[in-house]
């Protein structure tokens, strides 16, 4: 495992999954696994979803207490379920939670993918997005790497509150807010070892450079209540009709 593990970060790594078996990989995971294991522990209900890193579900959803998980990613995965994420091949109000992780940046139609989320939630279901902070170290290099598209730093880093703007226009409700790992982005363990001064330094003094966003929402349904309109017609009332009044000095023909 320790030789595959450097063989490989001295060639790249082809997907995400790969890369959460480096060295700086599962020190984020192992910190995800205990943010969101309290979470998962109190969710309840028949199906969940996992869109994006299949390989890792099974190990970040081990906690879960839905009886049916099932992953979909791109075709040419090793999900479950292969299909486009805009287009889910799932009926409406059918699934418990969603989790999208590192889908959401290395999506080409996001608002799509997050609509149909929505869709195929059931009301009050949970939706969970696990993506990198544009706002911290990794965001920085980020945006000076980028273009390289190297795994773990291609696609698109969206903020917290970008994200949170999208998700109230959809009708999500958000429950909770999580910054994930301090750790500079930096694969050398040698380097890092005389770093963690930095890591230390960041998780207490600025929480909000966390490597990870764990956003968790719940799909909120209003309850439509009737509004009469003004423009209703109302009812006609005969008008009054004046009677005529007969007086003494009225004169007859």
């Amino acid at each position: 495992m320790r030789f595959w593990r450097q063989t490989t970060e001295k060639k790249g790594f082809a997907t995400i999954d790969d890369w959460y078996f480096s060295r700086t990989g599962e020190y984020l995971f192992k910190e995800l696994e205990e943010k969101i294991n309290p979470l998962l522990a109190t969710t309840f209900g028949y199906y969940s979803l996992q869109i994006g890193c299949a390989g890792l579900a099974a190990q970040l959803q081990q906690g879960c207490r839905i009886k049916h998980q099932f992953t979909l990613d791109e075709i040419g995965s090793q999900a479950e379920i292969q299909a486009n994420s805009s287009m889910l091949p799932i009926a409406s109000d059918s699934v418990d939670l969603v989790i999208l992780m590192h889908h959401l940046s290395n999506s080409s139609e996001p608002h799509a993918m997050l609509r149909e989320a929505f869709r195929i939630l059931i009301p009050e279901g949970k939706l969970v997005i696990i993506d990198f902070n544009p706002v911290s170290l990794w965001g920085l290099r980020h945006f000076f790497q980028s273009w390289l598209e190297h795994v773990p730093f291609k696609g698109h880093f969206y903020t917290a509150r970008r994200i949170d703007d999208w998700m109230r226009l959809l009708g999500f409700e958000q429950h909770r807010q999580f910054r994930v790992g301090y750790l500079p982005p930096i694969q050398k363990p040698s380097i890092t070892r005389h770093l963690s001064w930095l890591e230390k330094g960041t998780r207490n003094w600025l929480p909000i450079f966390g490597a990870l966003n764990l956003l968790v929402y719940s799909k909120s349904i209003s309850p439509l209540t009737p509004v009469r309109h003004r423009w209703v017609t109302r009812k006609l009332l005969p008008a009054k009709i004046a009677r005529p009044s007969v007086g003494r000095n009225m004169k007859y023909d």
